[in-house]
């Protein structure tokens, strides 16, 4: 993983672009428009992309009253602040985390945050709102793209900027649709089997969630 810097581009990506993110800090929303469309796995996936291959210091924040991560990642506790954590491969979670304590944790954590976000409401708006870049998870498919419009008009005048449409299917008409729609940014999902072994592969398709 340490040759990340000594590639001259990933898809389009200079390497000029992927030293700029380093030692920044920055917090990353992740939602889906629909359930089961893979939040928790993208967020992961991100997570340990931050730390194992641009070395940074990582928090998860998983929002929610209860955990589908703590039989996983709950065996190391750490105190992060106020919070109650759990170390594992490097990156700390705090799990089924409150909106108040999500803000403090926010507030205060000197590294990058990755927020794995339930579901859109005027709590979570909150935290939305405090986000540095947003990825939305969605499908474009007939029967689906109903839940990508919702979403997106229930974040209008949330004043997030900078978002990324990720559709769960690699059709290119599907991207093009939303994009004319939304004009904002649409890519496909990445499909990556395993989100605490990230591919060099895999490397690009993070890369444009974290920019």
């Amino acid at each position: 993983m340490k040759r990340i810097f000594k590639l001259k581009h990933w898809d389009g990506i200079s390497t000029k672009e992927i030293k700029n993110l380093k030692n920044k800090t920055k917090t990353i929303g992740i939602i889906g428009a629909s359930r089961k469309l893979g939040v928790t796995h993208v967020s992961i996936c991100l997570a340990n992309f931050l730390h194992s291959a641009l070395k940074e210091k990582v928090l998860y924040i998983e929002l929610g009253n209860e955990s589908s991560l703590f039989g996983f990642v709950g065996q190391t506790r750490v105190q992060i602040e106020d919070s109650v954590g759990f170390m594992y491969k490097g990156v700390i979670y705090v799990l089924a985390c409150e909106i108040k304590e999500a803000v403090k944790l926010i507030d205060s954590y000197k590294g990058y945050i990755v927020i794995d976000v339930t579901n859109i409401s005027e709590e979570t708006k909150v935290i939305l709102n405090r986000c540095e870049k947003l990825n939305v998870i969605g499908s474009m498919k007939p029967w689906c793209k109903a839940d990508v419009y919702n979403l997106f008009n229930l974040m209008k005048g949330g004043g997030i900027k900078n978002t990324l449409f990720l559709n769960k299917s690699q059709e290119k008409n599907e991207i093009t649709e939303f994009i004319r729609a939304f004009k904002i940014p649409g890519v496909a999902l990445p499909i990556i089997d395993n989100p605490f072994s990230i591919k060099e592969k895999d490397f690009a398709s993070l890369i444009k969630m974290i920019m």
